[in-house]
């Protein structure tokens, strides 16, 4: 399977480092011009005591640097607590429709299994620690040859979906009867398919 998105990941860490030594750049250029701006001022205003000149020029530099730390740091930050505060919500309105669909399995790019709902464990007889990490091969039931997962695979590829009768074995080598299978490519941003998710109507 592909390994766009394993390469993706390399691809933000790397960028990642070089973002904050980009901000740490412009907030020290920020500082640094600033405060030649506020001690410039300074020289143009009435002589005064040591403690009332540091006192405003800290200040001076503060009213100044606060609106480029707020849209540089702070703001971010902001929205970024707000964007995961969102993404739990999500994940866990997905993790309660999950298990109470039908039964469903979620693999990574590479086909290898990383969930799977109690409805899909029960009926095959499996605990989840026998199946993540291992390709659904596994539950092949021997009844479909390998022109069948050969076109399965290129329309799945090609459309990024698949539906079709199939039939598989359970834990014990029992063939369950014929059922729908729904077989759904999960992409990011960049087009990239990151997961797989198979809806089992038994």
């Amino acid at each position: 399977m592909s390994k766009l998105p394993l390469a993706q990941s390399k691809k933000n860490h790397q960028e990642n480092p070089q973002s904050v030594k980009r901000l740490l750049l412009v907030l020290i250029g920020a500082v640094f011009v600033i405060e030649a701006f506020v001690m410039n001022l300074m020289h143009w205003l009435p002589p005064t005591t040591k403690t009332v000149s540091v006192l405003l020029d800290a200040a001076l530099l503060s009213l100044l640097l606060f609106p480029i730390f707020y849209y540089l740091i702070f703001r971010p930050l902001i929205q970024n607590i707000e964007e995961r505060k969102l993404v739990e919500v999500d994940l866990r309105i997905a993790a309660v429709a999950f298990e109470i669909k039908d039964p469903s399995i979620i693999t990574d790019a590479n086909a290898n299994i990383i969930r799977a709902n109690q409805k899909f464990l029960s009926k095959l007889g499996y605990n989840m620690e026998e199946i993540v990490g291992r390709n659904p091969r596994i539950f092949k039931s021997g009844m479909h040859d390998q022109k069948f997962y050969e076109q399965l695979w290129k329309k799945l590829i090609q459309t990024g979906s698949w539906s079709g009768e199939i039939r598989i074995k359970t834990k014990e080598g029992r063939i369950l009867h014929p059922f729908w299978l729904t077989i759904t490519a999960i992409k990011n941003e960049q087009e990239e398919t990151t997961h797989y998710i198979g809806i089992y109507n038994f």
